[in-house]
């Protein structure tokens, strides 16, 4: 008997726990402060609404720079709605950000640590967290992060677009890369402007330039639910066996491949 009340109560227990865990915990949205503090277990707080924070883990320390005060600075840069499904969704990203002296500053090849997380809206119009990736990736330089929007590449599929520019070697190119926000893992990037201005003169055979556009091809029906597109290239490109620029004027078919999970070229 003792037994048998001895393992009604560990399975008591253990269907209490597992309740516990599976009660998804909501987010008041609007509240950034709390959001902030939660994600990032955060209880200081600068003037302009940057959460304070020490590295967690080894990892924590190893994905970003601590600012010279000895803190982390991560701050909400947008928050992005969009629908999937019918269901409605949003994707909050956050920047952490080195600083230096009081101001953002890093390396010219460092830029701002990215951190996604993304909620679900129930049918009673609480919101809460799906998935969260701390310092996913790094956008930008000197610092500094780029620019942070969606994409839609289907009917329900979308996407986070982040692009930023670079300057090297007198080489200047703007870069769009696209995550898909069901696994955050990369589907497709690729290098929107490129030119060689920086180095040498526009009259110089070898200077080049050259700007990418996708055209969505939403009309197209694929068995993946991901819309085709066209990738168009117009301007020049260098050619290292004659030296000089070409016409680098090309039409790409791309479409999205379930094995690989990103958008591969097709033959047409």
């Amino acid at each position: 008997m003792q037994k048998i009340l001895l393992t009604a109560g560990f399975a008591f227990i253990a269907l209490f726990v597992k309740a516990q865990i599976e009660t998804p915990k909501t987010f008041d949205l609007e509240d950034h402060t709390t959001l902030l503090s939660t994600l990032f277990d955060a209880d200081t707080f600068t003037s302009n609404g940057e959460a304070l924070w020490e590295p967690i883990t080894f990892s924590d320390g190893l994905s970003a720079n601590l600012s010279d005060d000895g803190w982390m600075h991560t701050r909400l840069d947008t928050m992005l709605f969009y629908t999937s499904f019918d269901i409605e969704r949003a994707v909050a990203v956050f920047e952490t950000l080195h600083y230096d002296r009081g101001e953002v500053n890093d390396c010219h090849a460092c830029g701002a640590q990215i951190s996604v997380a993304i909620f679900d809206k129930s049918a009673d119009g609480k919101w809460s967290i799906e998935r969260f990736a701390k310092h996913l990736t790094s956008l930008g330089g000197n610092g500094s992060s780029g620019e942070i929007g969606l994409a839609q590449l289907g009917e329900n599929q979308t996407c986070l677009s982040l692009e930023m520019s670079w300057m090297g070697q007198g080489i200047y190119g703007e870069y769009l890369s696209f995550l898909n926000l069901e696994d955050l893992e990369k589907v497709f990037n690729l290098v929107i402007h490129e030119d060689n201005s920086g180095a040498l003169a526009e009259e110089s055979e070898r200077a080049y330039s050259f700007d990418k556009a996708i055209q969505l091809l939403p009309t197209v029906e694929t068995v993946t639910g991901w819309w085709e597109f066209d990738l168009v290239t117009q301007g020049t490109e260098p050619d290292s066996d004659v030296g000089r620029a070409v016409p680098a004027n090309t039409v790409e078919r791309y479409a999205f491949n379930w094995e690989t999970g990103t958008y591969m070229q097709v033959c047409r």
